[in-house]
């Protein structure tokens, strides 16, 4: 189904960002917007036009036009916790009311003084007017986030800010292009408490609090939950539709009447007596479960009263479970998160430390490991851990996907697009993934067309569908993963520079299982208790498992563990259990391990060799290696550089030791440390 898209024409672009948050707030993906701020726009692809009142602008983009698409002015409201500024001038103050054209500074005095602003006297005023009103007497000017027009002799000027979209355009905007309207009690609702402290503060100020509770009316019975307030003296003065519904109680026999006689169950005296918020507390009244939050309302340290909001607690389950039912069924939840990246070791701490710092940003990230690391885990984790938490998780793997599948997954078709295109189309994973994140595994598969698809769309932040005209902008985060040397492919011509360093903004590497001897242990009791297993792993086992290279990592390790839960009879799981292939790959191992250490005596100063490998040893961890300056300066021995060198070289061909490029140091390996072990023995 194509979204409606919206065309909104202001003369400020500050005005439109206004309108942007509230459209997007309400409506959420449901829509796309359009604005003469950012040319070009195709009409042919405009549901509705949204004006914010400008006739210049109206004529402009709208002259000669069928009423296809329709036309809409908003009708544009103040936040009214500015309103308290003019709350501040007395009674008979003449007041400069500019905007930006002429009926807009008419219809923004006639709105304030609906509003119950009648004891001040507004007089419009905007560049457009000749002649241009007098202003002698004029004290105050008052806009709406245009100060630059204000005249210069005005040195006191109030800023209202820019005016949002009203409720009722909300819903007309609904009504037309048929889209939900399902989060304006959201919003209704958190400006609420400023309703009732505006509308109590102008009730003694100029005795016009009828007016602003009939407002406040409109505006609470579109609210989805029960709202009443309760003054001081504890006579309930709102009472909204959706609080009768609930309780079984006509607003007209509510409203007037003291609390206790309405909802005694509420125990709205624990707030009159404490003066505190008693939030999300559930009871039981006329069989149905209530969630109930009681809020005091304080203004200048005086006691106004109280707000209780509440829902029927079935009502509440029922749609959570009907939300969760739906986004499981569009696959488009996570499973994992940092807790679910289980070890000790200092290199899966530092990685998962660094995985929490760059989940927080809204860069691109490339997570490369090898087969079986768990690269999608720490995908999940991220986005679970990131603002987009509350968004969807797509995942997309390139491995023995074809150009013309990828490009349709990610980026859809158009009805007819291609012979056995279905009808209506189809949504790329791109558009499913908006306000969240998609993940690319193995990215280095990716065909050429689609790797230069990718770029254009992380350059440009919109994708279009195969066999569509309308560019579909969107906010995603992409993180790409790959357990391919994309260097070396880069130097073969296989993958493109350019996208290269666009998904390497945060780059991630997770290291090998080899790498996290210390974690096989605890990862493996983990997988046992997931599995209810009661197996007890031997020393001599658990030293065997730690000098395996499980080249397969977490998934080889799991595989295992599935091995042992089957063939294992009792509870204690000894070397003798072990499978072929490790067995022998231990037996090899030890064998080299011998046949160096004999090559090593063979060489003379075996002494030297050990100490060589005990100092590389105590900087393992470290993120980079030892150079032959540092080296010299920790060993005991006195040795020439020469001599050391002549070592390191004799040590690199055994494979004890890593020389890195550029300047990164010797490392020790994996069978360095088993030769240093065996030596110590």
């Amino acid at each position: 189904m194509n979204k409606s898209t919206i065309f909104v024409i202001t003369k400020k672009v500050s005005v439109y960002y206004a309108f942007r948050d509230k459209l997007r707030e309400i409506f959420g993906s449901d829509i796309q917007l359009a604005s003469n701020h950012f040319p070009p726009v195709n009409m042919n692809d405009i549901d509705l036009i949204l004006s914010s009142g400008s006739r210049e602008l109206e004529a402009e983009f709208v002259e000669g036009r069928n009423d296809d698409p329709p036309l809409l002015t908003a009708n544009r409201s103040i936040d009214f916790s500015k309103l308290e500024k003019l709350l501040e001038l007395p009674s008979g103050v003449h007041c400069l009311l500019v905007s930006n054209e002429s009926q807009i500074a008419k219809d923004s005095v006639e709105f304030l003084e609906r509003m119950g602003f009648d004891h001040l006297y507004f007089t419009p005023y905007s560049p457009d007017m000749s002649p241009l009103p007098p202003l002698e007497g004029i004290e105050i000017a008052i806009t709406h986030g245009l100060s630059e027009l204000v005249p210069a002799e005005f040195k006191r000027i109030i800023d209202l800010g820019d005016r949002s979209l009203d409720l009722s355009t909300i819903f007309e905007i609904s009504r037309i292009l048929q889209v939900s309207v399902d989060k304006a009690h959201l919003f209704t609702a958190d400006f609420f408490r400023n309703f009732v402290r505006l509308g109590k503060k102008l009730a003694y100020s100029i005795e016009n609090e009828r007016h602003l509770n009939e407002h406040l009316e409109t505006v609470l019975n579109a609210v989805h939950e029960g709202v009443i307030w309760v003054d001081q003296k504890g006579i309930i003065t709102v009472f909204n539709q959706e609080a009768g519904s609930i309780l079984g109680v006509k607003c007209e026999n509510a409203i007037r009447r003291h609390h206790s006689e309405v909802i005694g169950n509420f125990n709205v005296d624990d707030v009159f007596k404490t003066m505190k918020e008693f939030p999300r507390q559930i009871i039981q009244m006329q069989g149905l479960q209530i969630l109930i939050t009681k809020t005091p309302i304080m203004l200048d340290d005086s006691f106004l009263g109280a707000v209780i909001t509440f829902q029927d607690v079935t009502h509440v389950q029922r749609l959570e479970q009907e939300i969760r039912k739906k986004k499981k069924e569009s696959g488009l939840t996570t499973k994992y998160s940092f807790e679910d990246v289980i070890g000790c070791s200092v290199a899966i701490e530092h990685t998962k430390e660094i995985a929490e710092k760059i989940a927080r940003s809204d860069y691109t990230i490339l997570i490369s490991g090898e087969s079986g690391t768990g690269k999608e885990v720490f995908a999940q984790a991220i986005h679970n851990y990131s603002s987009r938490i509350d968004g969807p998780f797509l995942a997309v793997n390139f491995a023995g996907l074809t150009q013309s599948l990828a490009e349709s997954e990610l980026f859809g078709y158009e009805e007819g697009a291609f012979t056995g295109a279905r009808r209506g189309g189809k949504t790329g994973l791109f558009e499913l993934a908006q306000n969240g994140t998609i993940f690319l595994d193995e990215i280095g598969d990716a065909p050429p067309s689609i790797q230069a698809a990718l770029l254009r769309v992380l350059q440009e932040r919109q994708v279009m569908r195969v066999g569509g005209r309308k560019v579909i902008p969107i906010n995603v985060r992409i993180i790409a993963a790959t357990n391919k040397d994309l260097y070396q492919m880069i130097k073969e011509g296989t993958f493109r520079e350019d996208l290269f360093y666009r998904l390497n903004q945060l780059p991630l590497d997770i290291p090998p299982l080899r790498k996290r001897g210390e974690d096989i242990e605890v990862l493996m009791y983990h997988f046992l208790r997931e599995r209810n297993s009661v197996l007890v792993l031997t020393p001599e086992f658990v030293e065997a498992i730690t000098k395996y290279e499980w080249p397969g990592n977490i998934r080889e390790l799991v595989a295992f563990i599935n091995y042992l839960t089957v063939t294992v009879d009792g509870n204690r799981v000894g070397v003798e259990h072990l499978p072929p292939r490790i067995k022998q790959k231990n037996t090899e191992e030890l064998n080299k391990v011998d046949s160096t250490i004999s090559y090593l005596k063979n060489q003379g100063d075996l002494h030297l060799f050990m100490q060589i490998l005990e100092c590389l040893s105590l900087y393992q961890n470290q993120k980079s290696g030892l150079g032959r300056g540092s080296l010299l300066s920790v060993l005991d021995l006195s040795v020439s550089e020469g001599q050391l060198r002549s070592k390191l070289d004799t040590l690199r061909r055994c494979g004890c030791v890593h020389s890195g490029v550029k300047k990164q140091g010797t490392k020790i390996t994996n069978f360095g440390s088993e030769v240093l072990k065996k030596l110590k023995l």
